[in-house]
């Protein structure tokens, strides 16, 4: 498990920094787009499309990795009212749930893509972009985050050991 955990963390680290060199992209789109318009010049049409797929991709390429450093945001002052124990037992539930959410909206997004992908299905906009493609990175956040989530099930480090500032500079 510990070989799947690190592979998937090593992943998850790729997935992040391609979201944040898709960033950088879309921020040299926009501009370049108001350039254009205010210099006259014929507006890049596509960029919009083309800008709303990034955001797409961006949030949940990040997703993974979130959770693997605790960046999300999680609430402590529920747990910090219980005793040691029942503490354990609230993480163990919120792991569960979390872990569950993302296996079955996973499943979905994978089944969402393969009906795309057999149905070879597109979503028209500015241009043509195929609909497996816009499920593929939904699929994979969520299942590599459940794979996160596995892990702080069943390893003993904790969402909650982490400090405020321990997940910042992501």
């Amino acid at each position: 498990m510990d070989r799947l955990f690190e592979y998937t963390g090593y992943l998850s680290w790729l997935l992040v920094s391609v979201a944040k060199v898709m960033i950088g992209v879309v921020i040299l789109l926009v501009i370049a787009d108001v350039a254009a318009r205010n210099f006259g010049l014929r507006a890049m049409t596509w960029a919009i499309s083309a800008t709303e797929y990034s955001l797409l991709y961006i949030t949940f390429l990040s997703m993974p990795w979130l959770v693997r450093i605790r960046g999300h945001v999680f609430v402590t002052f529920l747990r910090a009212l219980f005793p040691p124990k029942a503490q354990r037992l609230l993480e163990t539930l919120v792991y569960l749930t979390c872990l569950g959410l993302c296996l079955y909206l996973g499943y979905v997004a994978f089944d969402q893509m393969m009906a795309a992908i057999a149905k070879r299905s597109f979503e028209s906009r500015t241009f043509d972009m195929p609909k497996w493609a816009i499920y593929l990175p939904v699929f994979l956040g969520f299942a590599l985050s459940a794979v996160e989530w596995l892990r702080f099930l069943l390893a003993p480090v904790s969402i909650y050991d982490a400090g405020p500032l321990d997940a910042e500079g992501l």
